[in-house]
């Protein structure tokens, strides 16, 4: 017996239309075995016709399918309760992207207020120390003056400091437009505007011409000099800076190569060198923000490329930066 009692008139209707039109019977629904259980069976009745084409009889099978409807019941069952767990993971996804893209713009707004509402104190007291060391600084004994170089020289870093912080945070909230960008006019200009990067002060030696890269132009120099600068900076004392420029293709990327004979970094150091505020080194030892490779990576980035660093922490360092070459 049929086991649906909402079934049993659809068979009958269907299995009728089939003796009335002598066309085939073909249909899925439960019957009652021996046992007492129903079990889902795909029944087929086709019809015997005589040599005049009158249906004498029918021929049918029953074909136990109820292991392959179940399964197929269970499959449609896991495959809604994943499409509900998939639409809530995106909902999830998209609520949690927008409140992270919130805090990162209001992090990005207060940086920027921080920096910019810094400078403007930070000037009046660099200007008022540098005053006091010019108009009066033969009234004051040695231990006065030293104070006020003292505060003069904090103002002057902490107004870099500002300043760095300024362009990091401006690069993160900005878009970054790339163009094609001859690399080796750019690093020759640069080079001529920098007299620290000019003998006797150092020596930067480009193995050129360079290959042109897809980029935007000022943050890529910007990038360029703050790497110059730490190859320059970071060398014993007494020593002339050597720097290599160079460029390799490497796919359909340029890789742009920095390579120096300084003091180089530890390899345990080197994961969080690109950080904010990663300093390696004393304060009194070598000057910085410790922000400068932070700017470095967030621009090369924000340009579709990458950033990194080799070394052995003792034969200089290597830095490199790769970004899309010029189609």
């Amino acid at each position: 017996s049929v086991h649906d009692a909402n079934m049993l008139p659809l068979v009958l209707e269907r299995w009728k239309g089939s003796i009335r039109t002598g066309k085939p019977f073909e249909m899925e629904f439960p019957l009652r075995g021996v046992d007492g259980l129903f079990r889902w069976f795909l029944t087929r009745v086709n019809p015997v016709r005589d040599e005049e084409g009158r249906v004498v009889r029918w021929f049918g099978t029953n074909t136990d399918v109820d292991v392959v409807r179940r399964t197929q019941e269970a499959l449609r069952e896991s495959e809604k309760k994943l499409a509900e767990a998939n639409a809530d993971l995106d909902k999830k996804v998209r609520e949690r992207t927008t409140s992270l893209e919130k805090a990162i713009a209001q992090m990005e707004e207060f940086s920027y207020s921080v920096s910019h509402d810094l400078r403007a104190p930070l000037r009046a007291m660099t200007a008022y120390a540098q005053a006091l060391i010019d108009d009066h600084g033969a009234q004051l004994n040695s231990t006065a003056r030293s104070y006020v170089e003292r505060v003069l020289r904090s103002s002057e870093r902490m107004g870099k400091l500002t300043h760095d912080v300024l362009t990091f945070s401006r690069l993160a909230s900005s878009e970054l437009p790339v163009i094609t960008v001859n690399l080796d006019n750019l690093v020759r200009d640069l080079i001529s505007h920098y007299t620290e990067f000019q003998p006797p002060a150092a020596q930067v030696n480009i193995q050129g011409p360079l290959l042109s890269v897809r980029g935007h132009e000022s943050s890529l120099g910007q990038c360029i000099t703050n790497l110059l600068s730490n190859a320059v900076k970071f060398v014993a004392p007494g020593t002339l800076p050597v720097i290599e420029v160079r460029t390799e293709l490497i796919g359909d990327h340029v890789r742009v190569w920095i390579e120096d004979h300084g003091i180089g970094i530890k390899p345990e150091y080197q994961e969080r060198l690109f950080g904010m505020f990663q300093r390696l080194h004393p304060q009194d030892q070598y000057q910085g923000t410790g922000i400068g490779l932070a700017i470095v990576r967030k621009a090369i980035e924000k340009m579709g490329g990458t950033v990194g660093v080799v070394s052995d922490g003792q034969n200089g360092s290597r830095f490199w930066l790769q970004l899309p070459r010029p189609s």
